[in-house]
């Protein structure tokens, strides 16, 4: 190759055709917004099947709700699973319906209100999580010990 050659290419080349189309990548954003709001309640909801439908019987460092107290015997394992599965699978129902209500409305607003919506919707759907893991965890420290027995009440 000579420097003519080169400086041929160079200034022939066009270098906007090498940038992707932003019209036809903007006509993606409601698609690939709605995909981010929705894969986590439908990752929630199948966790919590999982956890509800094919937990494993004891307790394990790999698959099933690990939390330090839930794990220490195998009644408090069977009933972490079960709790978390419970919430998990409703929380995740009930976040697909409103989730799922608010994707619809995408292709009505404006790309920068859809981007913030999308965001808004995630950082709730983070902040439900949450709340739902302290919770279980809340009501496994209330209801057993740190050894794994269930915790009795004093009636006097």
């Amino acid at each position: 190759m000579n420097a003519e050659n080169v400086k041929t290419v160079l200034t022939e080349a066009d270098a906007a055709g090498l940038l992707p189309d932003l019209e036809h990548m903007f006509d993606q954003l409601a698609v690939v917004l709605r995909i981010a709001v929705m894969i986590g309640p439908l990752l929630l909801l199948g966790l919590g099947l999982l956890y509800l439908l094919a937990s494993p019987k004891e307790a394990n460092h790999s698959l099933g709700y690990r939390f330090y107290w839930g794990m220490s015997s195998v009644e408090v394992w069977q009933f972490t699973q079960r709790i978390a599965g419970i919430a998990w699978t409703v929380l995740g129902l009930v976040m697909s319906v409103v989730m799922s209500v608010i994707c619809n409305g995408f292709p009505e607003l404006a790309r920068d209100v859809m981007i913030f919506t999308a965001m808004k919707a995630i950082l709730w759907q983070l902040a439900l999580v949450v709340i739902s893991i302290v919770g279980i965890n809340t009501a496994i420290v209330v209801l057993y010990d740190r050894k794994g027995y269930r915790r009795r009440r004093n009636r006097r």
